[in-house]
């Protein structure tokens, strides 16, 4: 062998030593693929040998080792596993992304007679230890937070990717080099940070938050202040320790509720994981059957006090949820004081959404909260508690240099480029036409400058008694002015050849303690049967509309002229008070005759009536803002009943009012969350008329003569089938869910989902007032109810093609009642609807 090639080889042989011996720090983010969002705890190791670190919070690792292998292994539960190469540098930087695997803890695992499941002796310490780890167990904490969310157009269809604005966007959105994982083309909608103090409170337990700054931009979102108090940190709290964590409007069993072991299967994966210095045990879970409102994911239980330290928990698109592909919660715990429970310090969210349709986009919504924790078990003085969100006066007032400062984390140049793109973006006019579209879809309204015209809902009808109405009305918005509302209409039916119309004139006096009055007036077509004092009916825009479609009992309706006055002011958070005047005609189409002590029988009605009304709403939250000019209620507590109390009182000879009488009404509505059973909604209502009255003037019990299902009417009842003077109802629902039909095969592939009905009359009419009816009208077909109660039960399909439900309803009492015009009741009807329901 010559010396030349001896020479080489022992070099060779020297440079591969000293490569290998080389010290080499890797510095790297583990990202999901899809969504590109950090992969928190995945196992980054060198392949051959025993050298491995965790991810943290944000994903982020760092590596040092001598070198000994020419590629590192990242693995993750939920993710495939996968191999990348080190480069030759001593200091390296390596973006991984990782694919999620579709067949995530889906293996099916056989356990020898006799096992017992070591995470199930865990479990039972965390279950028992949830008093002392609870955060509710605190009397009190602030914490310091700071809330990001980015909503992102994403996962385009190849028709909405041709269209010419779409691709202006995109284009500039590459120009910033803002794309989506896999560099997709994402377009980002809305952009937001909130700087604020959150306060909590146990007992009674109450929240407030201080919105202190607040940056905010999107496309089609204009009112900053309105918006701030919907991206801070209240609306983004999340506790585990709950038995059911509340999202995206349901409840999904948490993976340590007090009935865990009903809903999930549990493998330990690592006795001893050590995350941020902590020794855990790191469990993994999945539902038990995956269309269960439940996560998939991986719990860390604290080895010193069994507290959960870290949760990643994802909600899988096998679940029976519309609309939303999946949902992911990342949260991280910390305590302040080591004898203490400990509270979410960084929790982060991603909600990726669906097509609607296959000509349209899906959604990717992130949410990233950080937060410090300044105190615990403060008192604070009476009446802190008393407004939940308060936007300071100068939030909206900060530069750039205050959030480089109060950032947790900075910004990559794409993510701060993504407020100038919807600046730019939102400029473009085919994005202010779907805008517009979009607003009159929701609100009903066509925006044309100052003014709003609409609604559509009620721009054309057909019945038998006028023919083809047509409507045109419109109303200003705060364009025009953020106080006063001026509103009006006309109307004409092309059988009863009478013009309608109607005028209204609202002023707002103070947005802080929301209060407003208003005068109207109407001359207008009616109906009976919807002089109801139901507090359910004007809720249900479609089902007005429809009442104004097909067949109209002659001998129900009237000509009215109404003129209503009203001030309304809210005296505390969700406590409101409103009085009203009405005076109104009623002059019938049909043969009607009371008896006026004054001037004997009489064909015409005149009434003038004050109405004082209590609502109490203890968990609506009242969002705030000089643009809006309707009071925005947000529901921060579903679980809480509403009450309302309504007093009418109508004095004679006051514009040529006829007669005195009292009226007494009580509401009560509740939302009942109910864990694996789903949820029920109640509403209650009770009445009572002392008084001597026209029947007109009695509880005509809302019926439902349309085909539309209307969850607050008698649906099998008819129009003016029954009155009363004395009443107490009871209407029901309850939606099961995935309840039943998620385990029937096939059946759950559809996702339908089951729910029952059930409504309940009782009532009567005093003597006086029977003799009122019949005395005088004897053509009626208006009865009182006997001891029996009106009873009907119904069952249902919902979630069909994720829009429509079918009810079946079944009248249960008063089957004989031949007073229909046809001469029968019925007795059974199918009636369908539409919603969107996630």
């Amino acid at each position: 062998m010559s010396r030349s090639l001896l020479f080489f080889l022992v070099l060779l042989l020297l440079g591969t030593q000293l490569v290998c011996g080389q010290k080499v720090i890797i510095k790297g983010k583990v990202t999901d693929a899809n969504t590109g969002e950090p992969v928190t705890y995945a196992t980054v190791g060198i392949k051959g040998t025993g050298i491995g670190i965790s991810t943290n919070f944000d994903g982020l690792f760092k590596l040092e080792f001598i070198r000994k292998s020419d590629s590192i292994s990242v693995s993750c539960i939920g993710y495939l596993q996968q191999s990348f190469p080190i480069g030759h540098a001593a200091e390296q930087f390596i973006n991984i992304q990782l694919k999620p695997s579709s067949q995530l803890l889906h293996e099916v695992r056989i356990s020898p007679k006799g096992y017992i499941n070591p995470a199930w002796v865990i479990l039972k310490e965390v279950i028992k230890h949830k008093p002392v780890n609870d955060p509710r167990g605190l009397k009190s904490y602030q914490l310091e937070s700071y809330s990001r969310i980015e909503l992102d157009a994403s996962n385009l269809s190849s028709n909405l990717l041709k269209k010419k604005f779409i691709q202006q966007a995109i284009s500039m959105a590459d120009s910033m080099k803002i794309a989506g994982a896999d560099n997709m083309p994402l377009l980002p909608l809305f952009l937001s940070e909130t700087v604020s103090d959150f306060f909590y409170q146990s007992n009674p337990e109450s929240k407030r938050e201080y919105i202190k700054k607040t940056k905010t931009n999107g496309i089609g979102f204009e009112d900053g202040t309105l918006l701030a108090q919907l991206t801070g940190s209240t609306f983004q709290q999340y506790n585990f320790y709950k038995n059911f964590v509340s999202a995206a409007g349901k409840e999904f069993a948490s993976p340590i509720a007090d009935g865990w072991k009903s809903w999930y299967d549990y493998e330990l994966e690592n006795r001893n994981a050590i995350i941020d210095g902590k020794a855990c045990y790191q469990i993994s879970f999945k539902p038990k059957r995956p269309q269960d409102l439940a996560f998939t994911g991986t719990i860390w239980i604290a080895q010193e006090n069994y507290a959960l330290y870290q949760v990643r928990a994802t909600i899988e698109p096998s679940a029976n949820l519309n609309f939303i592909h999946r949902i992911s919660v990342q949260q991280q715990m910390d305590g302040k004081a080591p004898d203490q429970p400990w509270l979410p310090v960084k929790t982060r969210i991603l909600v990726t959404v669906d097509q609607l349709t296959s000509n349209t986009s899906g959604l990717l919504a992130k949410f990233y909260t950080v937060n410090k924790i300044i105190n615990t078990d403060k008192v604070y003085p009476p009446g802190f508690f008393k407004d939940n969100i308060i936007v300071a006066a100068d939030a909206q007032q900060a530069d750039n240099s205050f959030w480089e400062t109060n950032r947790p984390d900075s910004l990559t140049m794409a993510e701060k480029s993504v407020y100038r793109l919807i600046d730019t973006v939102k400029t473009l006019p085919t994005i202010k036409n779907y805008l517009t579209a979009a607003d009159m879809l929701i609100n009903g309204y066509y925006r044309a400058g100052n003014l709003s015209l609409g609604p559509f809902l009620n721009t054309y009808s057909y019945n038998n008694v006028e023919g083809n109405r047509i409507r045109l009305g419109f109303k200003t918005n705060s364009g025009f002015d953020k106080k006063l509302i001026l509103g009006g209409y006309v109307a004409y039916g092309s059988k009863d050849l009478d013009a309608k119309y109607g005028a209204s004139v609202d002023y707002i006096l103070s947005r802080k303690h929301w209060t407003e009055a208003g005068i109207s007036f109407t001359h207008d077509l009616n109906q009976v049967a919807l002089l109801s004092d139901s507090y359910l009916y004007q809720r249900n825009n479609l089902f007005s509309a429809l009442t104004r479609f097909g067949r109209i009992d002659r001998r129900k309706v009237f000509d009215q002229n109404l003129l209503n006055f009203y001030i309304s002011r809210d005296l505390f958070k969700g406590f409101t008070e409103k009085i009203s005047f009405s005076s109104w005609s009623l002059d019938p189409q049909f043969l009607f005759n009371f008896n006026d002590p004054k001037s004997g029988l009489s064909n015409q009605l005149f009434v003038s009536e004050f109405q004082f009304e209590t609502k109490w709403a203890p968990g609506v939250q009242p969002l705030l803002s000089e643009t809006i000019n309707r009071p925005v209620n947000i529901k921060t507590d579903i679980s809480k009943p509403v009450f309302t109390f309504r007093y009418t009182l109508g004095l004679k000879n006051i514009f040529g009012s006829d007669l005195t009488y009292h009226k007494f009404s009580f509401n009560i509505m509740q939302t009942l969350k109910m864990g694996s059973l789903g949820r029920g909604k109640y509403s209650f209502s009770a009445g009572y008329i002392p008084s001597s009255v026209p029947f007109p003037l009695l509880e005509n019990h809302l019926g439902n003569a349309t085909f539309l299902y209307n969850p607050n009417a008698f649906n099998l009842m008819r129009f003016f089938e029954f009155a009363s003077d004395k009443y107490a109802s009871l209407n029901y629902t309850q939606h099961f869910e995935g309840l039943l039909l998620n385990s029937i095969p096939v059946i759950k592939n559809f996702k339908w989902r089951l729910v029952g009905t059930a409504n309940i009359l009782y009532g009567s009419i005093s003597r006086a007032n029977q003799n009122n009816i019949f005395d005088h009208n004897k053509s009626l077909d208006l009865h009182g109810l006997g001891s029996v109660p009106y009873v009907e039960a119904g069952y249902g399909v919902e979630n069909i093609l994720k829009f429509f439900r079918v009810d079946f309803i079944h009248r249960l009492s008063y089957k004989d009642n031949n007073n229909a015009l046809d001469g029968s009741a019925k007795n059974f009807g199918i009636k369908i609807s539409a919603q969107i329901r996630l």
